[in-house]
């Protein structure tokens, strides 16, 4: 496949543990990646990996540069003192993106959003009983 076949996948964070990961396994599966960072690439970043050092926020030069990918992966995740304030902006800041782009939005799950008394057993029809801070703001995410 060239370059202009390949299906282009954009990683939001593709620094962090997720996103590095999702890179490689995309890379690995033949798709072309793009890497949105903050920074220099991580060690073991794809070397057919392009950069993209556009703010997650910006949504108008993130587009710009990622024009063309088919699904954006939100591996995005702020420290945890910073989670109620940024992890919702940051979560419609890729669906938004995402809708531009007219591509699929690929988000990473967590518990957090069945609370404290979940079953062993998560299905998809479990309902969402959010006992905490978190999960309140993970079942707005979702």
């Amino acid at each position: 496949m060239t370059t202009a076949t390949r299906p282009t996948v954009l990683i939001l964070g593709a620094n962090g543990r997720l996103g590095l990961a999702a890179a490689q396994a995309f890379d690995a599966a033949g798709w072309q990646v793009l890497a949105q960072v903050r920074r220099a690439a991580m060690v073991g970043m794809p070397a057919r990996a392009r950069l993209v050092p556009a703010s997650v926020i910006d949504i108008q030069a993130l587009s710009v540069q990622a024009a063309g990918a088919q699904v954006v992966v939100h591996s995005l995740n702020p420290p945890y003192t910073r989670w109620a304030s940024e992890a919702l902006p940051l979560a419609l800041a890729g669906m938004d993106l995402a809708q531009q782009l007219g591509a699929r939005f690929m988000l990473p799950g967590n518990v957090y959003n069945f609370g404290s008394d979940m079953p062993a057993l998560l299905r998809c029809d479990t309902p969402q009983r959010a006992d905490t801070r978190k999960g309140r703001i993970r079942v707005a995410v979702s």
